[in-house]
């Protein structure tokens, strides 16, 4: 007879991962970043796997042509990840992965949700998904705006300058309020792709009466939550948002931040090279 303090296996879900596989996952992976081949001791740095475990991988890798090892023994990605890669792409629908997030978005908050990408010196309405609610603000998926001072304009202006990820001091939503309507406000956070590079910005967006971005704590971190979960399913490493917080972000100062900081740069270049 069974004791009572014994637990039950029926109820217990079953772990049916495959140990190999996943260090294979963990190998390959770990090129993902990579800015250059490197070799075994950085792998063991980054999987946590010891070097006699990965090179015994690593060898049937090299016969499948999925790592290409080099004349200084140095490892890389081979022909046959790219073709993976490649097919990948092919296949690649971004509203697989967007849309489910926004309509996630609508029903944890209430508000309607789009997702804005950059198209030169405007921004498009990608998907949107809207609040059930019988009074609500709106947008069309497919609608052209501005970059201007809306939330979205400024993650799409700021955070797709290359490294600016790492210069917005942990803050990664901008809110905005009454910019194109004074009836709505919005809130915003950047979403990265492969590369970490960005790829859009996802947000929320409501009517002042019921929504004020910059009181909703709560719903500011559910949001970079959300961002920081499809950047990751996107192909972003999760490092890109750097202690992230739900603190607003303030572009304007950020912007005037980095200006003083290339002015002190250019002193201290000046100084250095003198009146020779």
């Amino acid at each position: 007879m069974k004791k009572e303090s014994e637990p039950d296996k029926k109820d217990a879900a079953p772990d049916r991962t495959v140990l190999g596989a996943e260090r294979s996952l963990a190998i390959l992976s770990a090129f993902i970043d990579a800015p250059e081949p490197f070799g075994l001791t950085e792998l063991e740095a980054r999987t946590g796997l010891f070097k006699s475990v990965i090179h015994r991988y690593m060898m049937s890798f090299i016969k499948a042509g999925y790592v290409v090892q080099r004349a200084d023994n140095s490892y890389q990605l081979g022909p046959r990840a790219y073709q993976l890669g490649k097919a990948f792409e092919a296949r690649f629908d971004y509203a697989d992965f967007i849309m489910p997030t926004l309509e996630k978005l609508v029903r944890e908050t209430g508000e309607s949700t789009a997702f804005y990408i950059r198209q030169q010196e405007q921004r498009l309405c990608l998907y949107a998904a809207e609040t059930p609610a019988s009074v609500k603000a709106t947008v069309k998926a497919g609608s052209l705006f501005p970059i201007d001072q809306t939330s979205s304009a400024q993650v799409l202006r700021f955070f797709s300058v290359p490294g600016n990820a790492a210069r917005s001091g942990g803050r990664y939503v901008c809110i905005s309020v009454g910019i194109n309507n004074p009836l709505s406000s919005s809130m915003s956070a950047p979403v990265f792709g492969p590369g970490n590079a960005l790829v859009g910005s996802l947000t929320i967006f409501g009517l002042t009466l019921r929504f004020d971005p910059a009181a909703s704590g709560a719903m500011r971190a559910t949001l970079l939550q959300m961002a920081q979960e499809l950047s990751t399913r996107l192909g972003a490493s999760p490092q890109v948002y750097q202690a992230p917080s739900a603190d607003i972000f303030d572009e304007a100062a950020a912007q005037a931040a980095q200006a003083a900081q290339a002015a002190q740069a250019v002193q201290s270049t000046q100084a250095t090279v003198g009146d020779g």
